[in-house]
This record gives C-alpha cells, sequence and structure tokens, in this order.
C-alpha cells in the first residue's frame, strides 16, 4: 500500500507541473483504477464489477518511476483498511482530475496533453471508470461522492469533446434518476455533474 500511494504521488506530482510520462499510458491504469466494492454499488452485477475491479490481472505495470508493487488495494474491504483506501481513492480522483484539467488546457505541452489523453481514454475504456465513479455517489463520505462527481463531471465533458461515445452506465444513471422521484442524492449528484458539463 505505502509503495502504491508513493508511486500516485509522484504521477500526481508530475501531472501537476504537467510534465511527461516516462511509461507506457497502460501501466498507469493499474494505480489509477479506483477501488469500488460489489457492496458500494449495488446497482451493478456482482459479474459487472468482478471484471472492472479485477483489471489489474490484466496488465500489471513493470514499474512507474518507484518499483512494482506486488498487490495493488483494488476492491478493499476490511474496516483496518477503510480510511487507507478512503485515502486512495481521493488520491486517485485527484490525479484523474488533474489529469482531465491538464488535457483541456491550452498551457500543457502537446507531447505530455498526448500522454494524458491516452491514459484518459484507456481508463475509461478498459476501467470503466465512469460507472466506478457512479457507484461512489452513493458512498457515505461526502468528500468522496463529491469529488468523484467533479471527476465525472470533467469525463464526460472529456468525452463530448473528444466525441467518445458516453458509456451506457451515466446514460440509464440519468435516465432513472430523472425520471421517477427519489430521496436519495443520487438525482442531486446526477444534476450537479450535469451543470458542471453545461
Amino acid at each position: 500500500m505505502k509503495v502504491f500511494c508513493e508511486v500516485l504521488e509522484e504521477l500526481y506530482k508530475k501531472v501537476l507541473l504537467g510534465a511527461t510520462l516516462e511509461n507506457d499510458s497502460h501501466d498507469y491504469i493499474f494505480y489509477l483504477n479506483p477501488a469500488v466494492s460489489d457492496q458500494d454499488c449495488s446497482t451493478a452485477t456482482s459479474l459487472e464489477w468482478a471484471n472492472t475491479c479485477g483489471i489489474q490481472g490484466r496488465h500489471q505495470p513493470i514499474s512507474v518511476g518507484v518499483a512494482p508493487i506486488a498487490v495493488a488495494p483494488v476492491c478493499l474491504k476490511t474496516n483496518s483498511q477503510m480510511s487507507g483506501s478512503r485515502e486512495v481513492m481521493l488520491l486517485q480522483l485527484t490525479v484523474i482530475k488533474v489529469m482531465t484539467t491538464r488535457i483541456l488546457s491550452v498551457k500543457t505541452e502537446f507531447h505530455a496533453k498526448e500522454q494524458y489523453r491516452d491514459v484518459i481514454k484507456i481508463l475509461l475504456e478498459s476501467a470503466k471508470v465512469d460507472s466506478k465513479l457512479i457507484c461512489m455517489f452513493q458512498n457515505s463520505d461526502k468528500l468522496l461522492s463529491h469529488m468523484a462527481a467533479q471527476c465525472l463531471a470533467l469525463l464526460l465533458y472529456f468525452q463530448l469533446r473528444e466525441k467518445i461515445t458516453l458509456s451506457n452506465s451515466w446514460i440509464a444513471f440519468c435516465q432513472k434518476n430523472l425520471s421517477e422521484y427519489s430521496e436519495s442524492n443520487k438525482a442531486i449528484y446526477c444534476l450537479w455533474t450535469l451543470t458542471a458539463i453545461i
């Protein structure tokens, strides 16, 4: 967990500065893939989440600035790891948010912008990060929910600018929560995200 956080922190510093990345774009997906457990998302099937949570088995990075890690904190569930996994998720969301902001900025150097664009596209396609962010709306942790909404708004805006088809999970989430009365915060996050995109 410590090495995982060190790699994320190093990636955050590089992206914050707009620096180019040394490794292949796929290597960074391993570190940016948010940990969402089955119980965090009651609307998705277990098989779907097993596939998205198990992404680290498909492509583990060789090295990203620090050292390879043996186990990533993916799909964590135990109480002893909850605060640690919360911090990791907040850092992951922050890196994704800053990376997307860097892509949309005219001040970012072209080569770095292209690398960040590749990372975000792969993250959207292979890790289904938008579905995981929607699940985080249901989290009782208000900061995590808010960060997930901000991150998703930026990713949706990125998809619209890049002319990438929006995910079915986002469209279904909007249709469900805007067409029926709901006492939960889902409709609020849906409207907040749409407003942020506009």
